[in-house]
Order: C-alpha cells, then sequence, then structure tokens
C-alpha cells in the first residue's frame, strides 16, 4: 500500500554535474515531499527518462551539462519526446539566456532561492492551492 501512496507524489529529475549543487537541490525537493531522482549528465537524464519517463514529471536541468547535449538541448529533446514532463532550467552564465529556448521551459537564473525552487516545481507539477507541500510545510 504504502508503494501506491509513493506512486502519486511527483517525481522530480535533476539533472547537475555539481555534486554540492546537485546533493542541495535532490535534498530541497525531498524535504518537501518530492521524489527525486538525480543525473549528472543530459544523456543519462535521457537514458532515465527512456527507463522512467512516465514517472517524471518535471526535470530540473543546468544548462551547462558535460557531453555533447546541453541543457537547451535537453530541453527540445523533452519537449518534442515526453511532452508532458515540464522543465525547468537554470543557470549562472550571463551568456545563458532564455530567448536561447525553442521549446517550452521556465529559466531560472542562479544563484535560486529555495522557495522560488520548490514554487516553480510545485507548479510545473500540477499542485493547486491547498494540497501544496510547500503551503503544508510554511503552516503553523
Amino acid at each position: 500500500m504504502s508503494d501506491a501512496g509513493a506512486k502519486t507524489q511527483p517525481v522530480i529529475l535533476v539533472v547537475e554535474d555539481e555534486p554540492e549543487e546537485r546533493f542541495l537541490a535532490a535534498t530541497l525537493l525531498e524535504e518537501t515531499g518530492f521524489r527525486v531522482i538525480e543525473a549528472e549528465t543530459a544523456e543519462k537524464a535521457l537514458a532515465i527518462l527512456r527507463e522512467r519517463g512516465e514517472e517524471v514529471t518535471v526535470v530540473f536541468s543546468d544548462v551547462r551539462t558535460p557531453g555533447p547535449i546541453g541543457g537547451f538541448e535537453l530541453a527540445r529533446i523533452i519537449g518534442v519526446t515526453w511532452p508532458r514532463v515540464h522543465v525547468l532550467l537554470t543557470s549562472g552564465d550571463a551568456g545563458d539566456q532564455p530567448s536561447d529556448l525553442r521549446m517550452s521551459a521556465t529559466f531560472i537564473p542562479k544563484p535560486w532561492r529555495a522557495l522560488d525552487i520548490l514554487t516553480l516545481v510545485e507548479q510545473a507539477a500540477g499542485y493547486h492551492s491547498g494540497n501544496s507541500p510547500v503551503g503544508d510545510a510554511n503552516a503553523g
């Protein structure tokens, strides 16, 4: 029965090559009630999506990832192959601009604030006021 409850929690795929940043984002999301899968590269993220794409609700990815596929290309591939998956892209490089997005994704400049990420992930995951993990965490 607990597995059925876990499946109702949105799954967030965090794509970040910097271990500390990936850990921070994953921990933040897990502590708020999301299930998290981590990947160091866009290629690994695509492999995860091929295996578990029906589970993933949101991909939160750095724009600059090692390997031949970066965050913008990852967002384009996801938009075509898994159109129901929402993409949040982040970058601390001033050269990475939201205008570079050709597919629908949300761009978040670094450094990002935890509450901003949680709010955007909730929106992308389809939470509405009243059943928000962030709202629950902030209550009281």
